[in-house]
């Protein structure tokens, strides 16, 4: 899994919640928060109305050498659905209506709901005052394609209507290891924002995706890690070192001598 695209995810997670109908609850890639079945029809397990954020599918092409931290395209998916379990019934006539929206049960009502919810989504993740939304935003760098897609079952006595919206992204490539995190870097952002944040496995998220991260890469490896290349290449465009350890690693310089045509050789020390 790529950092980006957790980074991603979690952004949008976090931006949608107490902006929509379903209010906090926003979940980071349940399983199977809308089942569909063998035939088609449909199940949940979720008492409430409910916003289910995926990153399940994308591709890279084009790709820069042997370059693996280039994320390329990433699909994220808002799944969000409503049953008959999770209705309400007003005090005063008896009616059962639409949790979080006053309005009767009724098939046009679910389809309402959701049609809403989907509009407060895009509105949530484009929203300039929204930080969360800032850092889903800055983690990719256009959309390519957006999908919807609903579906409703009324068997075994559980109703219920879910749509989904599918929105392909051009993903922002991943920081490099051993690569310092300059602090107005997207990722870097990101991570302040985890750290931040009241929930504890943010925390610990983030300092997972930080040790990922840790080290210092001399120049001729920052660019072998980039392009994914051999050694053999490195040295043959002239960034390798003359020698290296038996770890890979570069020993420290004693002597040098340099050839160069009618001046004769120069020596150089190591300090």
């Amino acid at each position: 899994m790529s950092l980006s695209r957790i980074a991603l995810r979690i952004a949008a997670v976090e931006a949608l919640k107490g902006r929509t109908l379903v209010g906090d609850r926003v979940l980071d890639s349940p399983n199977g928060a809308i089942d569909v079945q063998a035939d088609g029809s449909l199940r949940t397990a979720e008492s409430r109305p409910f916003i289910s954020v995926y990153t399940d599918s994308g591709s890279a092409k084009d790709i820069t050498g042997r370059s693996m931290i280039e994320n390329g395209d990433a699909v994220i998916v808002f799944e969000f659905g409503i049953s008959a379990a999770m209705l309400e019934k007003d005090e005063e006539t008896g009616a059962m209506e639409m949790v979080g929206i006053e309005i009767p049960a009724s098939d046009s009502a679910y389809e309402f709901a959701l049609d809403i919810v989907q509009r407060q989504i895009v509105d949530a993740l484009t929203d300039p005052g929204n930080a969360w939304a800032e850092i889903y935003r800055s983690m990719h760098f256009a959309i390519s394609q957006m999908e919807y897609a609903g579906a409703r079952t009324a068997s075994d006595g559980q109703r219920l209507a879910g749509h989904q919206l599918r929105v392909t992204v051009s993903l922002v490539p991943d920081p490099l290891t051993g690569e310092a995190l300059e602090p107005d870097m997207p990722m870097a952002i990101f991570l302040a924002a985890m750290e931040a944040s009241e929930d504890e496995t943010h925390h610990t998220k983030a300092a997972t995706m930080r040790s990922i991260l840790e080290g210092t890469n001399a120049p001729w490896e920052a660019l072998q890690r980039r392009h994914g290349m051999t050694a053999d290449e490195l040295h043959a465009l002239g960034h390798h070192p003359l020698e290296t350890n038996l770890d890979g690693s570069a020993p420290e310089m004693n002597t040098g001598t340099i050839q160069t045509d009618g001046t004769g050789d120069v020596t150089e020390s190591g300090s």
